[in-house]
């Protein structure tokens, strides 16, 4: 199949996605022909056979790239000038946050029918923002932490009522976070109501929606993902981030990896017991399908020192396609198979999509 590959965006998470995408590109090079489609800090799109490898995105790197776009009802490729550079079977999507995980790149893939990777425009954008998957959470009667969201706007004319709220509703530590930015970015623990303004703040640099929890302390985290589509989910192990802080950040993610060091440390599989792993599972499964996913996600946990298990968040578009989940235990894939799996779902569900009547006319029309 021509797969096109889309990485990168104009998002906070821009550089990760390049690296989910480049590791996606050479297992899946092996199979079907790439059509790497990077779209730089400004929302650009460009296309390039040197885009599939990581050197091209050096520092002054000079690479040979060409700008492209989509029409809506064509899964062409097209040059701006409007040549047909390629038509596109399915698209495999490796962006992470802002405008690539969503739905608003899901919603121009469905524009033009193009088969697309992980969950709908729906799930996509109520996954990616944290009060609305809470509220879907709770729907569903799935244990979350107590929090309080808002907007810019409700926050500018009526903070009054908004600081009773919290006061009523939660209790310091407060963790504040944006709505809907990923890899922590953005993210204060706050102590006391001078810190969390302040915390508040910086969130609303990142993002017009905000959204405040309480913070445990001497919590744990775990991570299980789900693939799958509908009634149809294979879950993967659990693994146990470890964070020597109060959150687990950017740089404990990401940072001390690039330098040479560790990383973050892991603890895969958990060690934990059958019963915690049992209740972390039905939790994933549930979590999927409370949003209506699709593809692959990967559901966070928190764990109080009271026992308590939480569902913090889910990513439809997780880091490296959570393709390191599932190599160990009784759903193993290989990264080759899990990437043909989701590409597989993509097409299936965009033929249940093809196969819906589009047009209705009425007895009473001529």
């Amino acid at each position: 199949m021509k797969v096109a590959v889309f990485f990168g965006g104009k998002s906070c998470e821009h550089n990760i996605s390049i690296i989910t995408a480049v590791q996606a590109m050479r297992v899946l090079g092996v199979r079907h022909d790439i059509i790497p489609i990077y779209i730089d800090n400004e929302g650009i799109f460009w296309h390039g056979e040197e885009l599939k490898e990581m050197r091209a995105f050096k520092k002054d790197k000079k690479v040979k790239k060409q700008r492209v776009t989509f029409m809506g009802g064509s899964k062409n490729l097209y040059s701006v000038k409007g040549k047909i550079l390629a038509t596109v079977d399915v698209a495999l999507l490796c962006t992470h946050g802002f405008g690539g995980e969503d739905g608003c790149l899901q919603g121009l893939l469905s524009l033009c029918g193009i088969p697309f990777t992980g969950s709908g425009v729906l799930a996509s954008s109520i996954g990616m923002n944290k009060i609305y998957s809470k509220k879907m959470f709770e729907r569903d009667f799935l244990p979350i932490l107590p929090y309080v969201g808002f907007n810019k706007t409700e926050y500018k004319n009526d903070l009054y009522s908004l600081v009773e709220k919290i006061k009523t509703e939660l209790t310091f530590p407060l963790i504040v976070k944006p709505a809907s930015l990923g890899s922590s970015i953005g993210i204060t623990v706050a102590h006391d109501f001078p810190e969390l303004f302040e915390a508040i703040s910086n969130a609303f640099l990142w993002d017009n929606e905000v959204v405040i929890e309480n913070a445990l302390v001497n919590y744990l985290e775990y991570n299980c993902a789900a693939i799958g589509d509908g009634g149809d989910i294979l879950l993967s192990e659990i693994e146990r981030p470890i964070s020597s802080s109060e959150f687990l950040t950017y740089k404990d993610k990401y940072l001390n990896k690039q330098k040479g060091q560790s990383g973050t440390k892991k603890e895969f599989p958990a060690k934990i017991d059958s019963k915690l792993a049992s209740k972390i599972k039905i939790l994933t499964r549930k979590a999927f399908k409370a949003i209506g996913a699709s593809g692959v996600a990967r559901i966070d946990f928190l764990l109080s020192e009271e026992g308590q298990l939480y569902v913090n968040e889910i990513n439809t578009i997780p880091g490296a396609l959570s393709n390191y989940l599932f190599t160990k235990g009784d759903n193993f894939l290989s990264f080759a198979d899990l990437l043909d799996r989701l590409l597989d779902i993509a097409v299936v569900r965009q033929k249940r999509s093809d196969d819906l009547q589009f047009v209705y006319k009425s007895a009473y029309e001529l």
